[in-house]
């Protein structure tokens, strides 16, 4: 059975380390072996949000997916797939439709059964707690960033190209 593997990292710090999507793959290789599987593909998102699915590795493995260039899909967690409620459960629908394995490797030994209740509440829990991250993660983005502007401190990490930071006084 041809399996294909989906890496994804958020940021591109994260992506030039390396660490995480190097991390995720090897996880995820170990996991094909252990079953038996043939590697097809590895698919990766290096350095972009999970909020949408509108990413060139997703993109590619869903046209593959279409295809049945691969029969199992392989994921480190449900989240490096998708942080939007709404894209994992179309994502699953599609998965079930088009009978391709969904293998979880963050889960242990156990296959998720995309197909049955528990499996489908199981996916829907996980993807809620995905969405809740990345709300809570702006909400909490956006506060700290208010309280950094009332203490006269810059939003910016660094200027844009051609401007020069200049300190005018103090709070």
């Amino acid at each position: 059975m041809r399996a294909a593997i989906y890496t994804r990292v958020s940021t591109a710090m994260q992506a030039e380390e390396g660490f995480s999507l190097e991390a995720q793959e090897e996880i995820l290789l170990q996991t094909i072996e252990r079953k038996g599987l043939q590697l097809y593909r590895v698919y990766t998102d290096p350095g972009v949000s999970g909020k949408t699915f509108k990413r060139k590795g997703v993109q590619e493995m869903i046209k593959d997916m279409k295809a049945k260039r691969f029969e199992a899909l392989l994921i480190h967690k449900l989240d490096r797939l998708s942080r939007n409620m709404g894209d994992i459960i179309a994502f699953i629908d599609m998965v079930n439709k088009l009978d391709i394995r969904l293998i979880i490797a963050a889960q242990g030994q156990d296959e998720i059964d995309t197909k049955s209740p528990m499996g489908k509440a199981f996916l829907q829990i996980n993807g809620i707690f995905a969405e809740l991250y990345i709300n809570n993660l702006r909400e909490e983005t956006l506060k700290g960033l208010e309280k950094k502007a009332k203490n006269g401190g810059r939003h910016m990490s660094r200027p844009p190209l051609g401007y020069m930071f200049e300190e005018v006084g103090t709070k």
